[in-house]
C-alpha cells in the first residue's frame, strides 16, 4: 500500500514539464533520449535554423526566464472548502475560489485541464494607480499568506520603477501560460486592457497562444465622457483582445437574430409565428438603376390613413416610385408579379424626414434558421457597455458605492455569448466584483443554458476609509461573493415572475436555475512537512507520526484528494457508513475515501460491496476494476500493520489494486 507524502507527485499540482515532454515524444519520438530532449536533434528536424537570439524577432524583458519557469513550478497548496460561505453547497456546479490566482491556476491544472471553454479576465492595467501582483517566486505560498494576512499592502507599479513594464509582464506571463492549459481545444480567452500595455499584452499572447490564433481586437466605449486626467487625449475606450487555443477549431458566436434588443429581427408576426425584419423593397447597390431593369420600375399606391397597399391607381392614395437618394429613378428588388403575389409581406411606412412613403419587405427568420446569428463588430459603443452602468449595477445590488467602475453585466453577457455555449465552463481569475458570475446566471435564466463559472479573486483588502470597509466588506472577495448571492436571488425572482406570466410553474421545470456557488480558499497542504530545525525537533517528530495537520477537517482532506487526483470540485460526493466508519464515494466508485481511525478488515469488505453496487455495469471484477477504482485511507488510521495488510489484500482479491494512504 503506497503512502502519499507531501513530496509525492499525487500531492502536488500537475507536472507540466513531464506533460510537455510526453507531447513532444508523440510528435518527434526520435528527439527524446532517456527521458530528456535532444535539442540538437530537434533543431535538425525543424530545419536546422542557425539565426542567433539577437537576430530573432521576439519579446524579452527582465525576469522573463524566471516567469517561464514559474509557470511550470508545481504547487503543494490546497483549496479548503467553506460551505458556510457558499450557496446551495450540495447541488451547485459553480465555484468561487479565494486566493492568489497564480497558485490557484496551478492547483486547477489536474481537475480542469482542457475543460474550460471560455476565459475572461480584466487584469490590472498597469496605470500606476492599480496594483500589480509582485510575485515572490521563491515561495509563492508565503507571499500569499503575507497578502491575505494583511501583513503588507499590495503595491502600485509606477513608471519611476526601472522595471515598470517588466513587473507587469512577469505577473501576466505565467498566469496566461497556465490559463492556456485549461482551455478546451476550441476554447477562447478574452482580455480587457487599455492603451498602456496593449502592445506588450499582444506580443505575450502571440507567444503563448500563437500569432495565428489571434481572433481580433474590440474597442469598447467604456467612458463616454473621457478620462479628463489623461495628459493629451481623453480616453473613452478600453480594448478587448481575443485569442483562441486553436483557430481552426474555435468558433466565435454571433448575436441570436431573434433577440429584439440586439438585432434587426425584432418584429414578431403572430399569423406566421415567426420573427422578421424590414428590408427596403428598393434595390440598392449594383444594378439599382431604372435602366438596369426597366420592368422593375412601376408605381405602388399607399392609403395614407390605413397604410393599405395596391398596384391599381386609386384617388387620394400616395404614389410611391423607387427613387434613389440622388432623386434619379431606381428600381424595385421584386418584379410586379411577385409583389402582387406576396403583397402580405409588403409594408408601407412614412419616412418623416423625407415626408414621403416608402415600401419595405417582411424578411422572415424562418424556424429552420433560428441558429442564424449576426457577427459582433469590432467597435462596441452602446451605453450598456459603459463602466458607469457597471458601477450603478453593483451600487443597486449592494446598496452602496463599493466598487470603482466594474465592467457592466451586459458587457460580460455578450462576451459569454461570443465565446461559450450552453454547457460551457467559464473562468475569470481576476474576478473583482464577480460581474462574470452575474452575467452567466443572467444568460442561463434567459436562454435556459447550463453554463458554469469559476471565479478566482485575491482577498485584496478594501481601503481603510472606504465605503466598502465601513459597510463591513474587508476584502474585494467579500464584495464579489455577496454580489453573487444577491444577484442570484434577484434573477431567480425575476424568472419566477416571468414564468408565472407565461403560465409556467417554476417548480415543474425539469432543471432549475443554478444560482449557487461553492467557496474554496487557498491554503497550505493539509499534510505536514518535515521540519528538521533543531529548535522544532519535538514538533517535527510529532508531525512525522500525525502527518495530517491538527486544525484540518475530513472535508479539507477530502477536497485536497479530489484536487490532486484531478477530480472536478463540483463532483457529487456520497457519504456512507460502512462497518461503523464514514466512507466517501464519488464518480460511480471511481474514488472511495475513508479518513476514519481504527480501520479493520471488515471496512474493506464493506467497501468491496459498495464498489459492486455503484460501479458501472460494464465493468467486471477483473483488472479493469483496478483502473476504475482508487481507494484512499489515512496512513495512521490503522491500529497496526496487520490490519493495513489485511485491508490491502481484501481489496486486491476483488480487483481493486489502486490503494494508497496519506
Amino acid at each position: 500500500m503506497e503512502k502519499i507524502t507531501l513530496n509525492h507527485p499525487d500531492s502536488q499540482s500537475a507536472n507540466l514539464v513531464t506533460q510537455h515532454i510526453e507531447q513532444l515524444s508523440q510528435l518527434f519520438p526520435e528527439v527524446i533520449k532517456e527521458g530528456k530532449v535532444d535539442f540538437e536533434a530537434l533543431q535538425d528536424l525543424l530545419g536546422n535554423y542557425t539565426d542567433t537570439l539577437e537576430e530573432r524577432f521576439q519579446l524579452n524583458w527582465a525576469g522573463k526566464a524566471q516567469a517561464r519557469r514559474e509557470a511550470q513550478k508545481r504547487s503543494t497548496g490546497t483549496l479548503r472548502p467553506c460551505p458556510e460561505e457558499s450557496v446551495d453547497w450540495n447541488t451547485t456546479e459553480n465555484l468561487y475560489v479565494e486566493g492568489d490566482n497564480l497558485e490557484v491556476l496551478k492547483l486547477l491544472q489536474k481537475s480542469y485541464y482542457k475543460k474550460i471553454k471560455m476565459i475572461y479576465i480584466d487584469p490590472p492595467y498597469n496605470t500606476g494607480k492599480d496594483f500589480v501582483y509582485k510575485d515572490n517566486y521563491s515561495d509563492n505560498m508565503a507571499n500569499y499568506f503575507e497578502i491575505s494576512g494583511q501583513d503588507r499592502s499590495l503595491g502600485t507599479n509606477t513608471e519611476s520603477d526601472g522595471r515598470y513594464h517588466s513587473n507587469w509582464l512577469n505577473m501576466m506571463y505565467p498566469r496566461l501560460k497556465l490559463a492556456r492549459n485549461l482551455l478546451t481545444d476550441n476554447g477562447v480567452i478574452f482580455i480587457s486592457i487599455d492603451d498602456n500595455e496593449v502592445a506588450n499584452l499582444k506580443k505575450v499572447c502571440d507567444e503563448i497562444f500563437g500569432e495565428e490564433n489571434f481572433i481580433g481586437q474590440i474597442s469598447v466605449l467604456s467612458n463616454p465622457r473621457g478620462r479628463q486626467s489623461d495628459v493629451h487625449l481623453a480616453a473613452v475606450n478600453d480594448l478587448l483582445l481575443i485569442y483562441s487555443k486553436n483557430s481552426y477549431l474555435a468558433k466565435i458566436n454571433g448575436l441570436p437574430l431573434t433577440d429584439p434588443q440586439k438585432n434587426e429581427f425584432s418584429f414578431y408576426d403572430e399569423t406566421q409565428d415567426d420573427y422578421y425584419r424590414l428590408l427596403g423593397l428598393r434595390q440598392r447597390g449594383v444594378a439599382s438603376k431604372r435602366t438596369d431593369r426597366p420592368e422593375m420600375f412601376f408605381p405602388i399606391y399607399v392609403n395614407p390613413d390605413t397604410l393599405e397597399i395596391s398596384f391599381l391607381h386609386k384617388e387620394k392614395w400616395e404614389i410611391v416610385f423607387p427613387r434613389k437618394s440622388d432623386e434619379t429613378d431606381g428600381r424595385w428588388m421584386w418584379g410586379k408579379a411577385k409583389c402582387e403575389s406576396d403583397i402580405k409581406r409588403l409594408v408601407a411606412k412614412k419616412i418623416e424626414r423625407r415626408n414621403e412613403f416608402d415600401i419595405f419587405v417582411k424578411d422572415y427568420l424562418h424556424k429552420e434558421d433560428t441558429e442564424r446569428t449576426r457577427k459582433f463588430t469590432t467597435i462596441w459603443n452602446e451605453k450598456r457597455y459603459n463602466n458607469q452602468v457597471g458601477t450603478q449595477e453593483v451600487k443597486a445590488l449592494l446598496e452602496g458605492d463599493f466598487m470603482s467602475f466594474p465592467k457592466s453585466k451586459e458587457y460580460l453577457v455578450d462576451i459569454c455569448l461570443m465565446g461559450a455555449n450552453n454547457e460551457s465552463i467559464i473562468l475569470d481569475f481576476f474576478s473583482g466584483s464577480a460581474t462574470t458570475a452575474h452575467a452567466v446566471m443572467q444568460l442561463n435564466s434567459e436562454d435556459g443554458g447550463n453554463r458554469k463559472y469559476i471565479m478566482v479573486q485575491l482577498p485584496e483588502a478594501t481601503p481603510e476609509d472606504s465605503e466598502a470597509r465601513k459597510a463591513g466588506y474587508k476584502t474585494i472577495a467579500e464584495i464579489g461573493k455577496e454580489r453573487i448571492r444577491r444577484a442570484g436571488k434577484k434573477i431567480l425572482e425575476e424568472l419566477k415572475v416571468k414564468q408565472a406570466k407565461e403560465g409556467a410553474l417554476f417548480a415543474d421545470e425539469p432543471k432549475k436555475l443554478d444560482i449557487g456557488f461553492k467557496v474554496f480558499k487557498l491554503d497550505s497542504s493539509n499534510i505536514n512537512t518535515w521540519d528538521s530545525s533543531p529548535s522544532n525537533l519535538e514538533g517535527a517528530l510529532y508531525n512525522s507520526v500525525q502527518n495530517i495537520k491538527s486544525d484540518r477537517t475530513e472535508h479539507d482532506l477530502l477536497y485536497e484528494i479530489l484536487l490532486k487526483y484531478g477530480i472536478d470540485l463540483v463532483q457529487p460526493i456520497n457519504e456512507h457508513i460502512l462497518a461503523g466508519k464514514k466512507v466517501y464515494e464519488m464518480g460511480a466508485g471511481a474514488l472511495i475515501v475513508c479518513m476514519a481511525d481504527h480501520v479493520k478488515p471488515e471496512v474493506a469488505e464493506a467497501i468491496v460491496q459498495l464498489w459492486k453496487e455503484v460501479k458501472p455495469k460494464a465493468i467486471d471484477e477483473s483488472s479493469k476494476a483496478a483502473i476504475n477504482c482508487r481507494v484512499v485511507f489515512k496512513d495512521n488510521g490503522f491500529d497496526d500493520n496487520n490490519d493495513k495488510t489485511n485491508v490491502l489484500q481484501i481489496l486486491k482479491q476483488h480487483g481493486i489494486d489502486n490503494v494508497v494512504t496519506i
